[in-house]
């Protein structure tokens, strides 16, 4: 019996001393290569120029698609603008002197020539210029009296040499005063200033320019000061459109390029126009240079502040030609590049470097990049542009 005890406790110990199975072995989970390297894969980054996208991330994006393909297209250039009054057919009218709104005599849309009056304005400032010309006047037809009187007792020997002078002088003084108060009445507005008016503090303000009145900010009895702007006349025969164009549209606009100009006012109606200028400075901030189109407006339907497209047309625009074309809306620029983003399977898109030539409406040509046939991400391509940089869309969150 004490034998076989001992046998038993010798093999215990023995079992003891062997200690606890290794964690690692195969019972217990161990992992071969290939598993291994798995996980190497899924902690890798994405391909740089690959976008890899789950079922869900893709159905939730909203992915408009389009293929590339070659279509007989007429190539042009849409820009937003806004109509502008051209500066040399644009007066602002307004008084020169603070005063009292007597009478207004236009309104908004009435046609004017130059000279005629739109309002009356009553300033005491103007009387009292015009009391200090009547005075200046009086003054100086008093200082010439003297002059005669002196020159004549000069000649008799009875009034000396400097007392002329100091009568002569005195006339060059009134005559000053007097031509500084026509000065001031003229820039108030004073056309007559030679005939002392029956209401001196009143001022008549015309308009310098033949036009329409597109603006009025006076009404009768109301105070304005010399900086208000009171009716404004614009000569509404010619606008101008103010578009602007971005770094990477610019080289296809030229100057006597054909506009074709659609107006929100106007929808379906297309009205002629022409590039005349192309902005010498660049906005850094918005990529842009300003482009300046002339409408004529015969009819004086356009007025300043429409929105408007205007669509810039080549020199071949109306002889079609066959392009490959893609949606100008899958175009991004990634790190200094123009580029598109082709589907090449569900959910997976490659990153593809292209070259644009010119545009047509909502399509754009591509010279190299894509080919015939490649489904290009048409609406979204954004999200995958900052997927790509940032590696936060879809499965990558």
């Amino acid at each position: 019996m004490i034998p076989r005890l001992t046998t038993i406790l010798a093999l215990v110990a023995a079992l003891a001393a062997c200690g606890p199975p290794d964690a690692s072995g195969p019972d217990h989970g161990e992992e071969g290569p290939g598993h291994a390297e798995g996980d190497h894969d899924e902690e890798r980054p994405p391909a740089l120029d690959r976008v890899t996208l789950s079922a869900e991330a893709v159905a939730t994006s909203r992915l408009v698609y389009a293929t590339a393909e070659e279509l007989d297209i007429s190539p042009s250039l849409e820009l937003p603008a806004e109509v502008v009054a051209v500066p040399d057919r644009r007066a602002t009218v307004g008084p020169r002197a603070g005063g009292r709104v007597v009478s207004v005599a236009v309104n908004v849309g009435d046609a004017v020539a130059a000279g005629t009056a739109l309002a009356v304005l009553e300033s005491a400032e103007v009387g009292q210029v015009w009391a200090s010309l009547v005075a200046a006047r009086a003054r100086a037809s008093a200082a010439r009296r003297t002059l005669r009187r002196l020159r004549q007792l000069r000649s008799d020997k009875v009034a000396s040499e400097r007392s002329v002078d100091e009568a002569a002088a005195a006339l060059q003084v009134a005559e000053a005063e007097v031509q500084a108060a026509i000065t001031r009445l003229t820039t108030y507005g004073v056309v007559d200033t030679e005939r002392l008016p029956d209401e001196p503090g009143r001022v008549t303000l015309t308009s310098p320019i033949a036009g329409t009145v597109v603006a009025r900010a006076a009404s009768v009895g109301q105070w304005v000061d010399p900086a208000a702007t009171m009716i404004e006349v614009v000569d509404l025969e010619q606008l101008w459109l103010e578009a602007a164009v971005y770094e990477r549209e610019l080289r296809f606009v030229r100057v006597g390029q054909p506009v074709e100009i659609e107006l929100r006012a106007f929808p379906g109606e297309v009205f002629p126009g022409e590039v005349a200028q192309i902005g010498d400075t660049f906005d850094p901030r918005s990529r842009s240079a300003h482009v300046r189109v002339v409408l004529a407006n015969p009819g004086h339907r356009v007025r300043p502040g429409m929105s408007a497209t205007a669509r810039v047309l080549d020199a071949h625009a109306h002889a079609p030609r066959r392009l490959l074309a893609i949606p100008w809306a899958a175009v991004q620029e990634i790190d200094g590049h123009v580029s598109v983003f082709v589907r090449v399977g569900d959910g997976e898109f490659t990153l593809h470097r292209v070259h644009i030539g010119e545009r047509a409406g909502e399509l754009v040509e591509v010279l190299n990049g894509v080919a015939p046939g490649d489904v290009v991400v048409a609406d979204g391509s954004f999200l995958l542009k900052g997927h790509l940089l940032r590696g936060t869309l879809g499965e990558h969150h």
